[in-house]
């Protein structure tokens, strides 16, 4: 007599202990869980000590400017445009839950601006608007804005063309004026005469709503996202794009999805369970194995942690996926016997405790190398699997059968699953070798492709946007730039307003020597001690050389009377009286009043620059960069104060750590489990065929989504490690149960029982987790995807491939007498005895 069936005899005499001991665990269990406080947040996954991790974290958290709402409105007319661009600016400014609307660059901030920044230049003088200005010290430009000037004068505005032109031929004020034209958030396009933000084909106008609460607040988001919907004009095509709308498809696919899921799971499994057992009171011991395993997990979280991510509880849920097929081997054990029900318990417990705990063993160790993941959740969700895995374990070996013995399917209640797979067995062995030759050349070829597979270290990816929401981004990444959605951000921070200002141009400098294009407030709002250097450059630039250089040059142009078409032009001695204004300004003999960001945030063009400032405990400055990813390194290696958010060396990043679990975690849980299977069977071929299923089947599961296009991610990277428990266990019962049997009879009834749980284990899981494939979110899809193929692949290389190597290569099991064999069959074979419950 074995442990396992000791153990029941002993429960059975003693009742109360078991109920008493069940009770202390469900009760400290409770006590953890209460504890547990969940945390929504999907970088709680990522590798916390990884240095993008935390920038972009930082990043999102800290400058809130990436969640503003981006609305653009499309209509053939640009009339109709502009009358809808000023009806939603009306409506949103009513809508709850809007703190701020952006419509335009206003007339008053526009005014604001010129006003303010009108003889600035030498406070802005950095090295790029240096470039820019080099270039027009000469006679060929200057010749041009003389003929302008000439031309121009004889119209209505003659008189302030000519001032114009005597202050600043040479358009030093027309170069800052630029610099607030791209300050619209990387949209790029043009103004209208009432600042609205339109497209160069003016067809799209732009608007920027920010909420006054977080995109992760989905609730909140989809009553939102209904009400602003209905304050947009009806007269246009409406297009809405950022985090908030992102958020809210993602809650609403993933709520569509789970009731589909869930549905067709329940319905699926009740089926299945009434056709194996003509019962469905076999489903309530799974449940509650499975049941007792997960409070035991957030039980065990709560003491070690007390916090846990959501998401984490949510895959740990998936892992303990492989916990539910102890249960369901003790029940198909149970309802293939014949007999009493005691008798049928004890019959079950003795064919499955001890593959089971092995089973269990193998795949803690499995599970344990999580541990070893670059990604800090799957630590966490490690402690959960192995706390909820021995839980439901524990239940299952312990309380399962003490439930069975009142209660479960009636006798030979799984039989018609047993004949089926005694034909299936029968076919098997007519086929002979042939069932080892056609799955090897089916690994050989699979393993081509799987050498392929690729990985996609894009969380976007996983994004449940709905199509709509993609088509808008696409439209507005086409209407305002190519690059409006996906261009390097760099953030830098300060104490205050103006440390961070010092900060941004520190790396605005940075960009400009590695010659980066970027924009930012560096352009219209340096900080004070970056305007006195660049004033400083200014006067260095405007040397007594140069200015003479200068007269010179402008001399020597050119430029005809449009009425007469007379030559006219400066001599020398006039450049200086008739410019007077443009070489005080240059020499700067009475420098600008610096630009003060405190006063200007009291005044209107503060909408244009308020965009890139996210104030809070801590002031953060944002600059937005065009580059190559493969220049983010250097970048980062320049700009060491800021943080740099790009999205291709993120998911570089990302596919690297992908990358390196499987093959870390793979062979560290492929050692361990050898180890393990090693003492247990302490046989090199046994060791070798239990490990057919989970290594066939991972060969498999590579191959075929690599033939599929599926590409790994860093959601279904865990399934692999689900599926690989799953075929562990599944060759470990059949493995196992042929050494347990002591003749041929015995072994090929036992691999029957093994078999029928095995079945139902797999078709549960199917049932369960492959039905996420029906799903439309990416991230459930690629779940339930590289479940199916992954869990068939394993389910039918250990129907087929296992027990064949078994027969073919281990020794002969005795024949028994006939007499032994007819004592034997009476007490315990299927086809005589008690046929009741």
């Amino acid at each position: 007599m074995g442990p396992f069936e000791r153990s029941f005899h002993f429960l059975a005499r003693r009742r109360g202990i078991l109920p008493v001991a069940l009770a202390v665990l469900l009760g400290l269990a409770v006590a953890g869980a209460v504890q547990v406080s969940l945390a929504e947040d999907i970088f709680a996954l990522l590798p916390a000590d990884e240095p993008r991790v935390a920038e972009t974290r930082l990043a999102l958290d800290r400058y809130r400017g990436l969640e503003r709402i981006v609305i653009a409105l499309e209509a053939d007319s640009e009339g109709t445009l502009a009358a809808a661009v000023d009806e939603a600016d009306e409506s949103l400014r009513k809508l709850h839950g809007v703190k701020s609307v952006v419509s335009r660059v206003d007339r008053a901030a526009q005014e604001d601006f010129f006003n303010e920044y009108a003889g600035k230049a030498p406070l802005l003088f950095d090295a790029d608007l240096e470039r820019q200005l080099a270039p027009r010290l000469n006679r060929a430009y200057f010749a041009g804005q003389l003929q302008r000037y000439l031309d121009e004068q004889a119209g209505s505005e003659g008189i302030s063309v000519a001032s114009r032109f005597r202050q600043d031929p040479f358009g030093l004020d027309e170069l800052v004026y630029q610099r607030v034209a791209h300050l619209n958030g990387g949209f790029r396009g043009r103004i209208d005469g009432k600042g609205r933000i339109l497209s160069d084909d003016g067809r799209f106008a732009v608007l920027f709503v920010e909420a006054d609460f977080a995109s992760s607040d989905t609730g909140r988001g989809r009553e939102f996202m209904e009400e602003l919907a209905q304050a947009l004009p009806g007269n246009v095509t409406c297009h809405v794009i950022g985090a908030h709308r992102s958020s809210v498809d993602n809650a609403v696919v993933l709520r569509r999805d789970m009731h589909l899921t869930i549905a067709t799971s329940i319905v699926a499994i009740t089926l299945l369970f009434l056709v194996v057992f003509r019962s469905l009171t076999p489903i309530v011991l799974p449940l509650l194995s499975v049941g007792f395993g997960f409070l035991m997990a957030l039980g065990a979280q709560g003491w070690l942690r007390g916090e846990l991510s959501a998401i984490t509880m949510g895959f740990s849920a998936v892992l303990l996926g492989i916990a539910v097929d102890y249960s369901i081997h003790l029940i198909a054990t149970f309802g293939s016997e014949s007999g009493e029900r005691p008798e049928r318990a004890r019959a079950a417990i003795a064919h499955v405790g001890r593959p089971a705990f092995v089973a269990a063993l193998t795949t803690i160790a499995a599970v344990f190398m999580l541990r070893f993941s670059n990604f800090d959740g799957l630590h966490q969700l490690a402690e959960m699997a192995i706390a909820g895995i021995a839980g439901a374990l524990v239940f299952a070996l312990l309380a399962g059968p003490q439930l069975l013995r009142v209660a479960g399917p009636k006798a030979r209640a799984a039989h018609a699953l047993r004949s089926a797979l005694q034909v299936v067995s029968a076919w098997r062995r007519a086929v002979g070798r042939g069932m080892i030759v056609i799955p090897l050349l089916l690994t050989i070829g699979l393993f081509m492709f799987a050498r392929n597979v690729a990985f996609d270290g894009d969380v976007m990816n996983l994004d449940g946007k709905s199509a709509q929401t993609r088509e808008s981004e696409t439209l507005v990444q086409q209407a305002f730039g190519q690059e409006t959605l996906s261009r390097t951000l760099l953030v830098s921070g300060g104490d205050n307003l103006e440390a961070a200002l010092r900060e941004n141009d520190l790396n605005a400098r940075v960009l400009q020597r590695v010659n980066i294009p970027h924009e930012g407030l560096s352009w219209v709002l340096p900080a004070r001690s970056t305007q006195r250097e660049n004033l400083a450059r200014w006067r260095s630039f405007w040397s007594d050389t140069r200015i003479g250089s200068l007269k010179t040059e402008m001399a020597a142009a050119r430029a005809k009377r449009p009425d007469t078409g007379d030559e006219i032009g400066f001599s020398e001695d006039m450049i200086e009286q008739r410019f007077a204004e443009l070489f005080a300004a240059v020499r700067v003999a009475t420098p600008p009043a610096e630009l003060d960001a405190g006063s200007l945030k009291k005044k209107p063009m503060w909408a244009l620059l308020s965009s890139y400032v996210s104030e809070g405990e801590r002031t953060y400055v944002g600059s937005t960069a065009t580059l190559e990813p493969a220049r983010v390194p250097e970048l980062r290696a320049a700009a060491t104060s800021a943080i740099v958010l790009n999205k291709g060396g993120f998911v570089a990043r990302m596919v690297q750590f992908i990358q390196g679990d499987l093959l870390l975690m793979g062979g560290l849980s492929l050692t361990l489990v050898v180890l393990v299977l090693a003492l247990t069977f302490r046989s090199a071929r046994d060791v070798l065929i239990a490990l057919v299923p989970v290594a066939g089947g991972m060969i498999w599961t590579l191959g075929l989504m690599s033939l599929l296009g599926i590409s790994f991610n860093i959601i279904n990277t865990l399934v692999t490690v689900f599926i690989a428990g799953l075929g562990i266990d599944y060759g470990i019962f059949f493995v196992q149960t042929w050494r347990g049997s002591k003749d041929a009879p015995e072994a090929d009834r036992r691999l029957s029982h093994a078999g029928a749980g095995v079945v139902v284990a797999a078709l549960t899981t199917l049932f369960g987790f492959g039905s996420l494939a029906l799903a439309n979110h990416p991230a459930l899809f690629s779940v339930g995807v590289t479940t199916a193929i992954g869990v068939s692949s394993a389910l039918l290389l250990t129907l087929f491939v296992v027990p064949t190597l078994l027969e073919m290569t281990a020794p002969k099991k005795p024949e028994p007498d006939a007499p032994a064999r007819a004592t034997r069959d009476t007490a315990v074979s299927p086809e005589a005895g008690n046929d009741e419950a």
